[in-house]
C-alpha cells in the first residue's frame, strides 16, 4: 500500500475541489495513483468536482471580533446558500476568522490565508476553511476583512445585526482624551450606539469633507434640472438646490444624520455632548451582497484624515 501524504491529499483537493477526507479515501482506494484518484472522485461525485468551483458564493455572514478594546476586526465569509450561512459550523468559522484577523493582524487576504490558525496551530487558515468546506459541500469564500488598531486613548466598538441573520456588521473607532475615558462605560456604550446607527442608516461618509466634489455637483445638477422641469421661478432654484444638498448630507454623512434615539439631535451633537476630546475617527460597515448583484456599491469604508 502506497503511503498517502498530506501534500498528496492537498494537491488532489486543489485539483478537484472535493473535501479532504474524500480525497484521502480516493488516494487509498487507488493505491496513491493521483490520476486514478481524480477519475475516482469524478465518478463518485458525478462531475461535481468541477461544478462546485463554478458556483457563486453570494450568501454568507459578517463577523466581528475585539481584543482588549484596542484591536478590532470585521470579516465577510460567503457561502452559496442561506441554508449554509445559517449553519453553526459556518458561523463558528466566521467568528474564528474575525478573531484570527484581530489577533494576527495580517495585512492582506493572501497573507492571512497562509498564517497558522490561532485555534489550530500547525494548520493554515486556508486549510481550516477547506475543512469546513469538506463538511458542508458548498463553496466557502473568505471575501474581505478590515482591521482597526487604536492607541491608548482610543476605543473600538463592534456590532452585528442579528435580526438580519448576521448579514450586516460595523466597526467604530472613537478617540478620547485619556485611557480611562476610553475604557469607560459611557464611551463603550456610545460606540455601540453609533455602530447600531451605522448598521441601520447606511451612511456613506463620515463627514462632509469626504464627499467627492463630483457627487455634490451631480446632486446640484439633478435638483436644478428637476426645478426647471417643474417650472419653478429662477429665484427659487438656488434654494431648492441647497435644500437637496442639505438633504443629501443628512442621509449620507454620518455626523449630519439625525440621532436615532433622539432625532432632534445630530450624531455630531451627541458626540460633542459625550465630553471634551471625544471624536469619531473611523467606521467600517459591511453588508452581504455589496459589490455583487443589484448592489454594486462595493465595500463601504469611512475614515477621518
Amino acid at each position: 500500500m502506497a503511503e498517502i501524504t498530506a501534500s498528496m491529499v492537498m494537491k488532489l483537493r486543489e485539483r478537484t475541489n472535493i473535501g479532504m477526507m474524500d480525497c484521502k479515501a480516493a488516494l487509498k482506494e487507488t493505491d496513491g495513483d493521483f490520476e486514478e484518484a481524480v477519475k475516482y472522485l469524478k465518478t463518485k461525485f458525478k462531475g461535481k468536482a468541477e461544478d462546485k468551483a463554478g458556483r457563486v458564493a453570494a450568501e454568507g455572514v459578517v463577523a466581528v471580533a475585539l481584543i482588549d478594546g484596542r484591536d478590532g476586526a470585521i470579516i465577510e465569509l460567503n457561502s452559496e446558500t442561506d441554508f449554509v450561512a445559517r449553519n453553526e459550523d459556518f458561523k463558528a468559522l466566521a467568528a474564528e476568522l474575525a478573531h484570527h484577523v484581530a489577533h494576527e493582524k495580517g495585512e492582506t487576504l493572501d497573507i492571512v490565508l497562509t498564517q497558522d490558525s490561532v485555534v489550530q496551530p500547525g494548520t493554515s487558515v486556508k486549510d481550516r476553511i477547506n475543512e469546513i468546506f469538506s463538511k458542508l459541500r458548498e463553496n466557502i469564500v473568505f471575501k474581505r476583512f478590515e482591521l482597526i488598531s487604536t492607541g491608548p486613548n482610543g476605543a473600538i466598538a463592534a456590532y452585528v445585526h442579528v435580526p438580519a441573520n448576521d448579514k450586516i456588521g460595523v466597526l467604530v473607532e472613537l478617540e478620547t482624551n485619556s485611557p480611562e475615558a476610553a475604557k469607560s462605560d459611557a464611551i463603550q456604550n456610545l460606540g455601540k450606539e453609533i455602530a447600531m446607527q451605522i448598521a441601520a442608516l447606511r451612511p456613506r461618509f463620515l463627514n462632509r469633507d469626504e464627499v467627492p466634489a463630483k457627487t455634490l455637483a451631480d446632486e446640484r445638477e439633478i435638483a436644478a434640472t428637476q426645478a426647471h422641469n417643474e417650472g419653478k421661478p429662477e429665484a427659487a432654484v438656488e434654494k431648492i438646490v441647497e435644500g437637496r444638498v442639505r438633504k443629501f448630507y443628512e442621509e449620507n454623512v454620518l455626523l449630519d444624520q439625525a440621532w436615532l434615539r433622539e432625532p432632534k439631535k445630530t450624531v455630531a451633537q451627541v458626540i460633542k455632548e459625550a465630553g471634551e476630546g471625544v471624536s469619531l475617527k473611523k467606521f467600517v460597515r459591511y453588508e452581504i451582497g455589496q459589490g455583487t448583484g443589484a448592489d454594486a456599491s462595493g465595500d463601504i469604508k469611512a475614515q477621518a484624515e
